[in-house]
Formats: structure tokens, C-alpha cells, sequence
């Protein structure tokens, strides 16, 4: 391939990939991968992946601790892929079928940090659905410190447009899997960093643990099978219901204006518990001066000659 068509296929997997910010340059990436919507090919080896992702990262600057996150349904995977991608320092998660779900949960729980440090967020994922909530998610707290980068094959771009110039956004790739997993089998990459990510966890079942094989043996046990297969009764239901949810609200009002209103409120919320935190805290003060300042000797004197009727 002559280096015009290597340049030209470049550029269409980094579709506005902005270089990493000296902000972001050195902090922690969190990579979130889809497994469900966007599988490995057959044969290909999977430890692999994880130096793929971060030659590319690297490439734009990140070098800070990496986090790879393998999110997906688990049931049927083969014992020894979930092994390959456990030696090599991903963190593995069951989260059955509501995979969305489940990253909802992760963003709003970081979000309840007052000052969280600057954290770049890479999704892969083929759900549009996904990546807009996610963006949405990001977008209405705009001052958590994230940097988004987004990563989808070239069918499932999402529709509405994503509010770039309103989030930290780093960018986003097409994961085509010929290109963006093509590369050399040794190729080096940083030791990936699990940090406060416990391991192993199955959200069906609320289970954490930091061994693979006690995962393992918790998604072969018979609790497990049992709710795997109450959630694959209720899958179909929770699907229309949310699908039906997310056509009024676009029928009701924009995209833009739904997440500029989500914006205002989450700001009016945070001012008030800004000025809450801030009229506390001069009380306290107040208080702190009252009780440790020294008796008024002359006032004491006063007081004590009244009472002798002097």
C-alpha cells in the first residue's frame, strides 16, 4: 500500500482526534470497552488489544495510567479468552444486559466527587444510544474534570449531533477493526493500572471480587444462572419501554436544548450547594474565633462591681 493510502485510511479511523492537552497529557485514561457491540474478530488474539489501544493513545499524547475496561455479557465467553485478557490487565465486568446501564452508574458516581482529578474517558462502543448518554452525562457536569474520546464502528455514528464545543472533547475514532486493530504483535505498551477498579465484577448479581477464578466460578454457579435468567425475562419489556421514552423526548423538544436544560439545572443545584458550603463554613469560623478568643478582662470587672452594687 503506497504511504498516500496509509495516510488517507489514517484518517478516516481518527475522525476529529484532537493531540492531548499538557492538562490530560499525563493523567489517567479510562478505557471503556463494549464487548458486545464491538467484538474482536474471529482468531484474533486478544492480548493484543490492550497494546493497540495504547500505541494509539500515546500517539496523541496520553501517558498517564491506563485502565482498560472490558464491559459485556459474559455468558458463553470462553474460559480461556476472559483468561488472556485478565493476564494482561483488564479489568472485567458481567454487566448482563443494561451494559448502559451500568456506565450511567460509574459517571454519576464520579461525579459526586467534589474535585475529581483530570480524567480522559475513551468508550467504544457500537450503541449510539450509548455514547449520547454518556456525552450527555459529561456535558451537564462540565466542571468534573473529563476528556471524552469516543470510539464507534463506521455504522453506528451517532445521529445527534455531539455538543463538542461544549464538553472537554478530545475526539473521536472509527473502530473499524481491520485498521484499528491492525499493528505489529510486539508492540510495547505501559503496564496497565486497575487503580481503585476492583478487578472482577458481575452487576447482575452485585458480586466484586479480586480473583479471576472466584469470577469465574460465580458466573458457572447456579445464583447466577438464576438471574440471568430473570433479567432475560424482563430484557424485552425494559427495552420497549425505554425505547418509547427516548421518542417522546425527541418528539418533545431538540436534542441541544434537552441537555443545555439538564445544564441549567445541574448549575443552579451546584451554585446552591456552593453558597451552602460557603455560609457553613464562615459560621464555623465565627465560631472558632468566638470560642477561642481571650475573656474581656474590663468587661468581667464591670460586670463583677454591679453585682457588688459598686
Amino acid at each position: 500500500m503506497v504511504r498516500s493510502e496509509v495516510k488517507e485510511k489514517k484518517k478516516k479511523m481518527m475522525k476529529n482526534v484532537n493531540k492531548a492537552t499538557p492538562e490530560y497529557a499525563t493523567s489517567e485514561t479510562l478505557v471503556w470497552w463494549d464487548m458486545d457491540s464491538c467484538p474482536l474478530p474471529n482468531g484474533y488474539d486478544p492480548s493484543r488489544l490492550g497494546p493497540r489501544i495504547d500505541t494509539e493513545l500515546k500517539n496523541l499524547g496520553y501517558n498517564g495510567p491506563l485502565t482498560i475496561i472490558a464491559v459485556g455479557n459474559l455468558d458463553g465467553i470462553p474460559y480461556d479468552f476472559l483468561k488472556v485478557l485478565s493476564s494482561n490487565g483488564f479489568v472485567i465486568k458481567h454487566s448482563g444486559q443494561d451494559i448502559h446501564g451500568d456506565m450511567r452508574e460509574y459517571f454519576i458516581s464520579r461525579s459526586r466527587l467534589c474535585q475529581p482529578p483530570p480524567v480522559t474517558i475513551m468508550i467504544i462502543s457500537g450503541v449510539p444510544l450509548l455514547l449520547e448518554s454518556v456525552t450527555r452525562e459529561i456535558y451537564v457536569r462540565p466542571d468534573c474534570g473529563y476528556n471524552l474520546l469516543l470510539a464507534y464502528p463506521p455504522h453506528s455514528e451517532p445521529k445527534q449531533p455531539h455538543p463538542s464545543s461544549f464538553v472537554r472533547f478530545g475526539g473521536e475514532w472509527l473502530w473499524d477493526r481491520a485498521s484499528l486493530l491492525k499493528g505489529s504483535s510486539n508492540e510495547e505498551k505501559r503496564r496497565l493500572d486497575k487503580g481503585s477498579v476492583i478487578p472482577f465484577s458481575c452487576g447482575l448479581c452485585y458480586f466484586f471480587c479480586p480473583s479471576f477464578e472466584d469470577f469465574t466460578s460465580h458466573l458457572q454457579s447456579a445464583k447466577h444462572a438464576r438471574k440471568v435468567e430473570v433479567d432475560n425475562g424482563g430484557r424485552d419489556t425494559r427495552f420497549k419501554l425505554a425505547l418509547k421514552e427516548l421518542e417522546a423526548a425527541k418528539l418533545s423538544e431538540p436534542y441541544l436544548d434537552q441537555l443545555r436544560s439538564k445544564q441549567s439545572c445541574f448549575n443552579r443545584i451546584y451554585k446552591r450547594c456552593t453558597t451552602l458550603k460557603t455560609q457553613s463554613k464562615a459560621k464555623m469560623s465565627k465560631f472558632q474565633k468566638v470560642v477561642s478568643s481571650p475573656p474581656n478582662n474590663s468587661t468581667s470587672n464591670t460586670k463583677k462591681a454591679k453585682k457588688n452594687g459598686g
